[in-house]
C-alpha cells in the first residue's frame, strides 16, 4: 500500500503564511531581500514552495520580485504610505460600526484582553518616555496591537470586509512605524484610540465606534509620516556627508 506525498499547493501554502507572518511581525526591514532556502528550512520545505509563496506576496504589494536578486521587502515612498491609510480610513470605521452592533461577548472579552496586553507593556515604560520599548516587548505590543484590529474586522462577520481591509493592515504593518521605534507617547496614543473604540463598541454605539477609529487611523498616518520623514533624512544626511578614507 503505497502512502501519498503532501501536495506541493500545500508547501506553498505553509510558506505562504510562515512568510507573511514574518513580514506582518517586522522581522524584515523594507529593502531586505528574502533568501528562499533559509525561510524553507524553519518549517522544512524546499526553496520551491517559499519562491511560490514570495510570487502571491509580490501580488499582495509586500514583496518586489528583482531581477538576479529574488524577493525583496518592498520599501513604499511618501505617497504610498498615505495611500494605505486612506484605504484603511475607508474601510476600518465602517467594520468598527458593524463590530459595535455584531461583536458577541466572547469577542469583546477578546478585544479586552488584547487591549490589556498593550497597556500592561505601555507601563513599563512611562517612567522614561523617551526610553524606546525594547525589542521583546515591542513585537508583543504590535502583535497585540494587530489582533486587535484583526478581531474587530472579524467581529464583522462579513469575509469580504475582512479579507479587503485585513490587506491594508497587513501593509500597515510592514510599511508604518517600524516595531522598534516604539516609545511611551507612541504607545499610549495607541492604547487610548484603542480604549476609544472598545467602549463605543462595548455600549452598541456605532457611530461613536466608527469615529474612534477614523481618529485612530489618522494617528497612524500621522506618526508613520513622522518617523518616515525622519528615517529620510537620516538617509539624506548620511548620502550628503563626506566619505571617511
Amino acid at each position: 500500500m503505497s502512502t501519498k506525498k503532501p501536495r506541493t499547493d500545500n508547501h506553498a501554502n505553509n510558506a505562504y503564511l510562515h512568510l507573511r507572518n514574518k513580514l506582518v511581525a517586522g522581522e524584515f526591514e523594507p529593502g531586505a531581500r528574502i533568501l528562499y532556502g533559509p525561510v524553507g528550512k524553519e518549517i522544512g520545505v524546499s526553496a520551491t514552495p517559499v519562491r511560490e509563496a514570495a510570487g502571491r506576496l509580490a501580488n499582495e504589494g509586500l514583496l518586489d520580485l528583482v531581477p538576479n536578486m529574488g524577493a525583496i521587502v518592498r520599501k513604499l515612498d511618501r505617497k504610498a504610505l498615505i495611500e494605505v491609510y486612506e484605504v484603511r480610513e475607508i474601510f476600518e470605521p465602517h467594520a468598527s460600526a458593524l463590530a459595535a452592533e455584531r461583536a458577541t461577548t466572547e469577542e469583546i472579552k477578546k478585544l479586552s484582553a488584547e487591549l490589556k496586553k498593550m497597556t500592561q507593556i505601555q507601563s513599563r515604560y512611562k517612567g522614561d518616555i523617551l526610553q524606546f520599548a525594547e525589542r521583546p516587548d515591542a513585537r508583543q505590543f504590535d502583535r497585540a496591537d494587530y489582533e486587535f484590529h484583526m478581531l474587530i474586522l472579524n467581529a464583522t462577520g462579513n469575509d469580504t470586509l475582512i479579507r479587503t481591509a485585513s490587506q491594508s493592515q497587513a501593509l500597515t504593518r510592514v510599511f508604518g512605524i517600524r516595531p522598534h521605534r516604539y516609545d511611551f507617547q507612541v504607545m499610549k496614543r495607541a492604547c487610548d484610540d484603542h480604549a476609544k473604540i472598545l467602549d463605543a463598541i462595548i455600549v452598541r454605539d456605532a457611530p461613536a465606534a466608527s469615529a474612534a477609529a477614523a481618529e485612530h487611523i489618522r494617528n497612524g498616518l500621522a506618526g508613520s509620516l513622522r518617523e518616515y520623514e525622519a528615517n529620510d533624512g537620516e538617509s539624506i544626511a548620511k548620502s550628503q556627508s563626506p566619505s571617511k578614507k
